[in-house]
């Protein structure tokens, strides 16, 4: 038995060869071996028939081919199974994954285009699933759902661009409002204080909705609710008990406390974040327990801290100052008077997010006539935090 070293490179762009060995077996063939998630080679005859040989691939996490068999987009399409996802999972979402991939693909895919196609979106409709949404084209295939697959992904910065076109590419194909409008941060270079954008916050409720238990889901969705629709404070979050929420005919208020020392506050909460508030109190045992992560035995700011930390994706989690920032922007935007976003934020003023309240629409002086004549102006949008003259 002989053995000879020569070196072979497969035309393939997820694969390559290199430095292989190869071992005379019996009846004149030959077996190149190499390492592991390779492609192993069966040739029909030393060398010569090289053109002739077989490739089997076993891809790393990306699905196995038989590529005499699979050389048009559909042949790949038809054969594929993808290796990251766990079969139940896959049987879940397979037909979605097949046939937006089949919609998008044209005659000059190539084969690694189709298998990257069907790998992403696999991995997104498997997301979108986790996450307890139907996987629906208007529920997979729009921004917000994109965005936040992408970030949690891991993946590089590079990586998480070519994901982004080729999930667009296949979305614009199979889903006629796709290509909506980006939602881009509207305020300078600071993003970590400036308000979340409309499709980051739709991201936050995809973080909470994904947690990895009941228990978490609820109370992450308890801290979207207390900042994005209340603008507490980390350590007034961590204080705030069963008691110091009321709800009548009006809406429901929270009463913050402890910032500074500073005494409860009244602060009504945004009509769209109530329900999960007062579902918290109705899950608390008494008056005395503390609303958020009741089952604690010590109080603090660092509460909050601690429970984004431990989050799946804690990358993904709420950022206090922005959650707060945001809301006390909203409202003001909303036409709530100044002075009651003041009293309700437990502020002195509003210098520090008056950058954020200068609006970035150009008017004319012919389109604000009305109001330089010293008209009626127009205020839209107070019903969400309502003002109670006398309350607590």
């Amino acid at each position: 038995m002989g053995e000879a070293c020569i070196t072979a490179s497969v035309s393939h762009s997820l694969l390559s060869v290199s430095y292989c060995r190869i071992h005379r077996r019996m009846s004149r063939f030959w077996t190149l071996t190499t390492s592991r998630c390779r492609p192993r080679l069966f040739l029909s005859h030393p060398t010569k028939e090289i053109a002739h040989a077989t490739t089997t691939y076993g891809v790393c996490g990306q699905g196995q081919f038989d590529m005499p068999t699979a050389t048009t987009p559909h042949e790949v399409i038809a054969g594929y199974t993808p290796t990251v996802i766990p079969a139940k999972r896959w049987d879940a979402v397979r037909t979605f994954v097949t046939d937006a991939v089949s919609t998008a693909v044209t005659e000059e895919w190539s084969a690694d285009k189709t298998r990257a196609a069907l790998r992403t979106v696999a991995r997104l409709a498997d997301y979108v699933s986790m996450t307890g949404r139907e996987v629906t084209v208007e529920a997979t295939f729009n921004e917000a759902t994109v965005n936040a697959f992408v970030d949690q992904s891991g993946y590089s910065t590079h990586v998480q661009g070519t994901t982004r076109s080729l999930l667009r590419v296949v979305g614009q194909a199979v889903h006629r409002h796709y290509d909506t409008p980006r939602e881009r941060p509207q305020y300078g270079t600071d993003k970590k204080s400036a308000p979340y954008t409309q499709d980051e916050m739709t991201r936050l409720r995809h973080w909470a909705d994904g947690e990895a238990t009941v228990q978490r889901r609820q109370q992450a969705n308890l801290l979207l609710a207390l900042t994005l629709g209340a603008g507490l404070r980390s350590g007034e979050v961590a204080s705030l008990t069963a008691a110091g929420v009321e709800t009548d005919e009006a809406g429901t208020v929270v009463y913050p406390s402890g910032y500074r020392g500073a005494g409860p506050r009244f602060v009504p909460v945004d009509h769209e974040w109530a329900d999960v508030i007062r579902e918290a109190v109705e899950r608390s045992v008494s008056g005395e327990s503390w609303l958020f992560r009741p089952e604690r035995t010590t109080e603090g700011a660092g509460t909050v801290a601690l429970f984004t930390k431990r989050s799946q994706r804690p990358s993904l989690a709420v950022d206090m100052s922005r959650a707060r920032t945001t809301w006390i922007v909203t409202q003001v935007r909303r036409g709530v008077p100044e002075s009651a976003v003041i009293e309700a934020a437990g502020l002195r003023d509003l210098q520090h997010y008056r950058r954020f309240l200068v609006s970035e629409e150009q008017t004319t002086a012919r389109e604000a006539r009305a109001l330089l004549h010293g008209g009626p102006k127009r205020v839209s949008g107070r019903a969400s935090l309502t003002v109670i003259r006398g309350g607590a």
